[in-house]
């Protein structure tokens, strides 16, 4: 049996308990058994019918061999310090993949990793370590997701594309074939990526166009919600 911890309060962890609970109705030896997060405004108890076990501290007191965690956060810059902790203090981690989604056996699927309903990995993809698919996305074959990824609802990423680490797609854009998007970028709702993007970018449109460019490392200065 695998008893797993949600990090976070969000609407995304509501859903990944929601998730996890179908992977148990489906036969899975997996069981959740609460959430934890730093947010002291979250003045609640349960969540779902489920408890909200406390902050940080509350890894001191049990041992940490006999659970995983997953982070709930659909955001790479707030999930990777929350996953560094996590490492930090020997936990491990959990999946969470919705029953029926469509993951080629010969595709690889890394630790931490989130897929939603009626998401699609084809052949030869992989997908990175703590990233997260959201309802319908779907990777065609021989698509590279890095870690720390999200793709939005209703993404699709055509084949032979490459997704840097910490890059976040919005909701219902395209990447066709053979593109590759540099780490920490950022694609806007509804965008077609017909070119490859740099790293550290957030770009627009049909077709896709940079409008913004941050500096290196701008993601590390957005951490302070580690934990939440």
């Amino acid at each position: 049996m695998t008893r797993v911890v949600i990090i976070g309060l969000g609407a995304h962890s509501r859903e990944i308990a929601e998730i996890l609970r179908n992977r148990k109705l489906h036969g899975d030896a997996v069981e959740v058994i609460g959430f934890v997060s730093n947010d002291q405004e979250a003045r609640v108890q349960t969540v779902d019918g489920l408890p909200v076990l406390g902050d940080w501290t509350w890894f001191e007191g049990v041992d940490r061999s006999e659970i995983s965690v997953i982070s709930s956060s659909g955001f790479p810059e707030v999930r990777k310090p929350i996953v560094e902790r996590a490492k930090s203090i020997g936990l491990s981690f959990a999946n969470a993949i919705f029953p029926g989604v469509y993951v080629s056996p010969d595709a690889a699927i890394g630790e931490g990793v989130v897929i939603y309903q009626n998401g699609v990995v084809c052949r030869g993809s992989s997908v990175g370590d703590h990233s997260l698919l959201n309802v319908g996305a779907i990777v065609s074959h021989d698509t590279k997701l890095e870690r720390l990824s999200t793709i939005n609802p209703g993404v699709n990423l055509a084949g032979n594309v490459s997704i840097g680490e910490g890059c976040y797609l919005g909701i219902g854009c395209s990447v066709i074939q053979c593109v590759t998007i540099g780490p920490w970028t950022i694609v806007g709702a509804g965008a077609a990526v017909i070119s490859d993007l740099p790293a550290n970018v957030t770009a627009v449109g049909v077709p896709a166009r940079v409008i913004k460019i941050r500096e290196k490392g701008w993601h590390e200065q957005l951490t302070s919600s580690a934990g939440k």
